[in-house]
């Protein structure tokens, strides 16, 4: 992560391939370890720097990240004294990879609410997309949601602000859509979970 922020791409590159080794391995290694977000990060390093060619592995990939990124919130949340500061980053963490990767989460969102539905079915299959992926910036406005109950302003973040106006200008996001979003949320990280095609990238 240091050398990717670094602009280290090389140095960068070579550490991801180890840890992308590792996954291969096991993918749980680091699952009940505090080491689980920032993998988790780093997962989202190799898909930006186009370390695998192959564009299932990566959906594999962003859904390593999600799985990774979101179990940190939930130890965080679920911890005796939460950091702030580190759901902060953890919640940005999680919207940048499902604003830059949301198309890789439709199919299992789709897979979740449509479960007979057929790909031969060109035009349903294309309308049930659509909608799952109308659905996507919702869970960006429940991370930006909590974010902002911690801090006013979204903490002066400017990626943050400019996604929530962007956002905003097309979504009054309401009480029942928040609820909505906490368990579209759920469903993914289990439904991925239960993908144990996964463990294969």
């Amino acid at each position: 992560i240091e050398f990717g922020q670094q602009g280290r791409i090389k140095a960068c590159k070579e550490q991801l391939r180890t840890i992308y080794t590792a996954l291969q391995n096991n993918p749980l290694l680091l699952w009940e370890t505090q080491w689980i977000a920032p993998l988790g990060k780093a997962v989202v390093f190799m898909i930006h720097l186009d370390l695998i060619d192959d564009e299932d592995k990566n959906i594999a990939l962003a859904h390593w990240a999600y799985l990774f990124i979101s179990k940190g919130i939930i130890n965080e949340t679920d911890s005796n004294e939460p950091d702030n500061e580190k759901l902060f980053q953890l919640r940005k963490e999680r919207i940048i990879l499902l604003k830059s990767f949301d198309d890789f989460f439709v199919d299992t969102l789709r897979s979740v609410y449509y479960p007979n539905s057929s790909d031969n079915d060109r035009d349903t299959y294309i309308e049930h997309r659509k909608i799952m992926l109308s659905r996507i910036p919702l869970l960006i406005l429940s991370d930006i949601y909590h974010i902002e109950q911690q801090y006013q302003n979204l903490n002066n973040d400017e990626y943050l602000l400019e996604i929530a106006n962007y956002l905003e200008q097309d979504l009054a996001i309401t009480v029942e859509e928040l609820k909505e979003a906490e368990l579209l949320h759920q469903v993914l990280y289990k439904q991925i979970i239960h993908q144990k095609n996964l463990f294969l990238l």
